[in-house]
């Protein structure tokens, strides 16, 4: 199952090196990792954001209550190993964005 993963660029080496802890939560789709991931940005002051594409087994992922903004929040309850990291898109997702 393809999942994606939004943080601050600043955890992406830790996430590189570790994978992602268990109790991380992914999104079904880029969208809404991305809109995630810049809006922990914005808040934390930090450098960027970065979106990860991760492929993981369909029995790791688990839905769970939505964010007050979106029903489709999943979980990892073991996370994952950074094997299961497809691809990382850094780039700016200010032209993603809902206008």
């Amino acid at each position: 199952m393809i999942v994606y993963h939004g943080t601050t660029v600043d955890c992406l080496e830790g996430i590189r090196r570790e994978g992602l802890r268990p109790g991380s939560y992914v999104a079904p789709n880029a969208a809404l990792a991305r809109d995630y991931a810049w809006d922990r940005a914005m808040t934390l002051g930090a450098d960027g954001c970065v979106l990860l594409e991760l492929d993981v087994p369909d029995a790791a992922v688990h839905p769970v209550e939505g964010w007050w903004w979106t029903g489709e929040q999943l979980i990892l309850p073991v996370g994952c190993p950074p094997s299961c990291i497809v691809s990382v898109d850094d780039s700016d997702p200010r032209p993603f964005q809902a206008d």
